[in-house]
């Protein structure tokens, strides 16, 4: 119930049903300081519509419903020409008495007529033009999207690629700052912060019952860089302590773990070494099959090489998972701690 909402209607959910939702709702049309729209700046580009995750923001009627904002400043952070202000109640209401006024004289001198409602200049560009324009974009667009399409499906548009299947971990990977599953399932109020900051798309809501929506990790589309500290500055409940980039490359969430099965030694008779090439901390080293004392079966040449992982320096990062060629599943993959170790 709560994903169709979501679907179809946003924020529903937490802003009419949540009760916590629902008592910030009245309590936010009294806030002493709420967002204000300088309409003369407002370049109608509907950026901040489009970062508000509330959907309180609807530039062409000029109405921000303050009922349902949360002050989470994205559409301050992303307005490009700084035409969003964040100011005391009845400063606010002095602006847009000026604003109301000085649009309402806005008018074209010839007819007197009111300003176009977007305030662009574009407004008079005759039909011709507009139509030359959108012939334009839609030719574009059905040139650029059945590539677009392919490309996604395809490698340069020549190999089939193989969607990578995400592994069954025994336990979740928790970001580092953490501290344990355990901290994060206490603290964790599955607000999406973290997981909509995550530059590498390593943070997921996690489906499990016990979990629900609140955040776990996983390789598939990136890996956790170890300059990387993003979740843990925009944590609003400690459920994810801030660290320095220092602190993050001594703390281990998890420890990777290396599958003969899917390995290209095994499987295509072929050397690879790519998970310790990228591997930041030099946790994976490549030895020689024949001299592991492992089967060589189902390998060409047992001089080829397979990776040994030291699970003491190793810090769970999961570049040995995302950049690792095998598929359906990357032969190594990442497992989670209970308790973050920190050296």
């Amino acid at each position: 119930l709560i994903n169709l909402l979501a679907w179809l209607k946003g924020r529903l959910w937490c802003n009419t049903v949540c009760p916590v939702g629902t008592l910030l709702g009245y309590t936010a049309k009294y806030a002493l300081f709420k967002p204000f729209i300088d309409y003369e700046k407002c370049i109608r580009c509907h950026k901040c519509e489009k970062n508000c995750k509330a959907s309180c923001i609807d530039i062409r009627h000029h109405h921000v419903d303050y009922s349902r904002c949360v002050d989470c400043f994205d559409c301050m952070a992303g307005c490009p020409v700084d035409a969003i202000s964040y100011l005391p109640s009845w400063k606010r209401k002095e602006e847009e008495h000026h604003h109301h006024r000085h649009h309402h004289h806005h008018q074209t001198a010839e007819t007197g007529t009111p300003a176009p409602a977007d305030g662009t200049p574009d407004a008079q560009t005759s039909g011709s033009a507009v139509d030359a324009t959108r012939r334009t974009l839609i030719g574009a667009l059905a040139l650029t999207l059945p590539l677009e399409a392919l490309a996604q499906k395809t490698d340069g548009g020549l190999a089939p690629l193989q969607p990578r299947k995400t592994h069954k971990r025994g336990l979740p990977l928790v970001p580092a700052g953490a501290v344990s599953l355990d901290n994060l399932s206490l603290r964790c109020t599955a607000c999406g912060l973290c997981i909509s900051k995550c530059p590498e798309n390593v943070l997921r809501p996690s489906n499990s019952l016990s979990s629900l929506l609140q955040a776990t990790m996983s390789y598939e589309k990136g890996w956790c860089r170890p300059e990387c500290t993003v979740c843990s500055q925009v944590c609003p409940t400690g459920a994810i302590l801030k660290i320095t980039p220092e602190e993050k490359t001594a703390i281990h969430i998890g420890h990777a773990v290396w599958m003969k099965d899917f390995c290209l030694p095994f499987t295509q008779g072929t050397d690879c070494g790519n998970c310790a090439r990228h591997c930041p901390v030099g946790a994976i080293r490549m030895v020689r099959i024949a001299d592991t004392g492992l089967s060589g079966k189902g390998a060409v040449d047992e001089w080829l090489r397979i990776p040994i992982v030291d699970e003491n320096r190793c810090i769970g990062c999961g570049a040995c998972e995302n950049l690792c060629p095998s598929r359906p599943v990357s032969a190594i993959y990442v497992e989670g701690h209970l308790k973050h170790r920190i050296d």
